[in-house]
């Protein structure tokens, strides 16, 4: 099965490879692509056809090594280590965290209503007022503005400009997620795991990672906006200049709610309700929660954190000054955020693994 994965990721390199050359506007990167977050904007064509050469020939020359080896598991690894640090430090970049961001908009919504939803069942106050004010909150925002449509088509727009881009983004970072996968499983051995005593320190480092993206959005549906950027100065501005749009700032808004939300679910580790669903929640209250509903998301954030983060520092790079470099980094923290993250949530599944165990071995005696 590995080799399989190596021979298809390999040859699926050395197919777009080989697109990129004959088809030259196939080609996304370089210095005339409109993403810059990402080493690969430094890379043009020529370099970058014969970068995925070399990596599609390294992999199968790497399959082909491990059929007469004996140890062909290790072969393949020592290939996919390098494989996995390519695709991550060289062709992925940070478009896949924005589009994660933007995804993460109508999970919010969703989210919120399913909320107001299981609170009025259970017979919550607060969520009999949150029922009312925010139809209401919405209605006024259709009746006093077009704010919803024009986000819409703001949205819209913005996904048939980068969609392709995006695709491209998320090609390398799956590339990079096998590679990484087959490394880990030609040098991982089982060994007992162990719940370890930084698992609630990490967690809450974490959870502090987004929370400056958030707040600053969260002030732009507020008259005083923070966090614009002037596109012609290429600096950060501290006060966003007219705050935009009532569209635009309704978006920055949505998706620094993305970012709270991020905070609190990953505060949800190493927490109560992380563990066990609350009494409140019709039918299911009480019930233990499903370790890979909370593993799953957060190594799947994780991962996607530590893909954009060599994006994140190339976009640093390029900001007008140090100091919107700097501030660029404290926004967007994914080369610290994703690491933390990805213990975080090893934390979890390690300390939930014990507990279960534990279970298993009182069950076992009585």
């Amino acid at each position: 099965m590995r080799r399989l994965t190596a021979w298809t990721i390999s040859v699926a390199t050395l197919a777009v490879a080989a697109l990129w050359w004959f088809v030259p506007g196939s080609y996304p990167y370089g210095a005339a692509a409109k993403v810059t977050v990402g080493v690969n904007h430094w890379i043009e064509r020529g370099p970058g056809v014969g970068l995925m050469v070399a990596s599609g020939v390294l992999g199968v020359l790497g399959v082909l090594a491990a059929l007469g080896v004996r140890s062909r598991l290790r072969a393949v690894g020592a290939v996919a280590v390098a494989e996995s640090a390519f695709f991550l430090l060289v062709m992925s970049d940070a478009s896949v965290l924005a589009s994660v961001g933007y995804a993460l908009i109508p999970a919010v919504l969703l989210g919120v209503a399913a909320l107001v939803a299981v609170g009025c069942i259970g017979r919550r106050p607060v969520a009999y007022a949150l029922a009312v004010l925010l139809p209401a909150g919405l209605i006024a925002s259709l009746t006093l503005t077009d704010a919803v449509s024009r986000y819409l088509v703001n949205v819209a727009s913005g996904f048939g400009a980068y969609g392709g881009r995006i695709a491209w983004s998320w090609a390398m970072a799956i590339a990079m997620v096998g590679w990484a996968w087959l490394a880990y499983g030609s040098f991982a051995r089982e060994r007992g795991v162990t719940v370890p005593r930084w698992g609630r320190a990490v967690t809450i480092a974490a959870a502090l990672c987004p929370a400056p993206y958030g707040l600053v959005r969260l002030t732009w549906v507020t008259p005083w906006p923070l966090g614009g950027f002037d596109s012609r100065t290429g600096h950060i501005t501290l006060i966003a200049a007219g705050g935009g749009d009532a569209a635009t700032r309704m978006q920055g808004f949505l998706i620094g709610a993305s970012a709270v939300l991020a905070v609190v679910l990953t505060l949800g580790l190493i927490s109560r309700w992380g563990e066990v669903v609350p009494r409140w929640v019709p039918r299911l209250g009480g019930r233990p929660v499903p370790v890979m509903l909370a593993v799953g998301p957060g190594a799947f954030g994780a991962v996607a954190l530590c893909v954009s983060a060599p994006g994140v520092l190339a976009g640093a790079v390029q900001m007008g000054s140090w100091v919107d470099g700097v501030l660029f980094v404290l926004l967007f923290p994914c080369p610290v955020w994703g690491p933390l993250l990805g213990a975080a949530v090893f934390a979890y599944w390690a300390r939930r693994r014990a507990a279960e165990k534990a279970r298993s071995a009182d069950v076992a005696v009585a």
